[in-house]
């Protein structure tokens, strides 16, 4: 074997588990103080306590955007989305809320890809 294709092979052994390393594990606890500190304000996450500025996100994922019974406010634009909230979506959601849904009045985002992780892994841990 050459020089080359051997200095190849060798690269290429201690490289793969770093490209196919899975990524870190989403932190809950960081999701809920996220949560806490940037999106409590307005959404509540207590069973049975609602806020007038956002809806409640207990049993978000796997609900249809725009349909909390108990929250009026929701806008055009994010009823007639079509959206059923998976982790996907809420992932891509929470990166720029008016580009996945225009017209929505959600105002916050989570640009920081760890950070959004660890929010929709708590997010996802609120059951009905």
């Amino acid at each position: 074997m050459s020089a080359y294709r051997h200095l190849f092979v060798v690269a290429a052994a201690v490289m793969v588990p770093a490209v196919f390393a899975a990524a870190p594990k989403p932190d809950i606890e960081n999701g809920q103080t996220t949560f806490e500190q940037q999106c409590g304000i307005c959404h509540s996450v207590e069973k049975d306590v609602d806020k007038e500025l956002a809806p409640n996100l207990v049993g978000v994922v796997g609900r249809k955007a725009g349909t909390y019974k108990n929250f009026p406010n929701y806008t055009p634009a994010l009823k007639a989305s079509g959206i059923v909230w998976t982790t996907k979506l809420l992932d891509e959601f929470l990166v720029n809320p008016p580009a996945k849904v225009p017209g929505t009045m959600m105002p916050m985002m989570i640009t920081d890809n760890k950070t959004r992780a660890d929010v929709v892994a708590y997010l996802a841990s609120l059951k009905k």
